[in-house]
């Protein structure tokens, strides 16, 4: 079966996946779970700021969030994001600059948006034999960066539009507070959390009376709910909907004869 390149159709999480990730926002009434509570630092808010400005730089380049957050957390990126920002891999040495080997990238957000869309041009033109690690080290080394077709065709003009840069930097800034939360890769959460997803949560937060406090003091807040919202409606909603599906094909399916045997 052939894979799609398109990040945003990646392959779903597994059915063990889930379960650990239902495990970690076990509802508190379940005793049987035992709980670790994560005391948040001011590193740990400082690492949501950093996302949340990379995001906002995303959206003030004119790039959709519903082309972007799939792309960004499901990247390579993200995955270096992901250990150099995570409390259990050594936080704060060089680790971060020998996996990445392209300093450059911690230097403005907008460099880390177009490395993003300068190594996925590659993979998309690279034979499905290719070592894509290799071919993207030997594309630096060569000096070939060069402004990615994605890119190209973005306005001169910034973007001016004042809630989506807001809504950018929440979602960036939350998805990272969920990736801390509960020790998840940035590929984890957006596999709970698509896009379309985290927009209605937005939505709906600016309509509650939590919408006029400050990010910083209601991102858990903001987290619990949403982790609330995928173990209790989201999962149980998407499994009746594949019973149901389910179903319907067994009743499409023909009826199987019984072989006519002759004696």
């Amino acid at each position: 079966m052939d894979t799609s390149k398109n990040p945003s159709r990646s392959r779903p999480l597994s059915a063990n996946v889930k379960r650990l990730m239902r495990l970690a926002r076990a509802s508190p009434q379940n005793s049987d779970v035992v709980k670790v509570g994560r005391v948040f630092t001011v590193r740990d808010l400082a690492y949501c700021e950093k996302q949340g400005r990379l995001f906002m730089e995303a959206a003030s380049m004119c790039l959709s969030m519903r082309d972007f957050a799939p792309r960004y957390m499901t990247s390579q990126i993200a995955g270096i994001f992901d250990t150099y920002f995570s409390t259990s891999n050594r936080v704060g040495n060089n680790d971060f600059f020998e996996l990445l080997r392209m300093p450059v990238l911690l230097k403005s957000p907008e460099a880390v948006v177009e490395a993003l869309y300068w190594i996925d041009d590659i993979i998309e033109r690279a034979g499905e034999d290719t070592n894509k690690s290799l071919l993207i080290s030997k594309a630096y080394e060569a000096e070939t960066l060069r402004l990615p077709p994605a890119l190209k065709g973005l306005p001169a003009e910034p973007n001016r539009n004042v809630d989506e840069l807001a809504y950018a930097y929440w979602l960036g800034y939350i998805y990272r507070c969920e990736c801390l939360m509960h020790e998840e890769s940035s590929r984890m959460v957006y596999g709970a959390f698509t896009e379309e997803i985290m927009r209605e949560a937005y939505r709906k937060l600016l309509e509650s009376p939590m919408g006029q406090n400050d990010l910083s003091d209601s991102a858990l807040e903001i987290c619990a709910e949403l982790d609330r919202f995928l173990v209790e409606k989201l999962w149980p909603e998407k499994k009746k909907q594949q019973r149901r599906r389910q179903k319907k094909e067994l009743e499409r399916a023909p009826a199987v004869q019984p072989e006519n045997r002759s004696d």
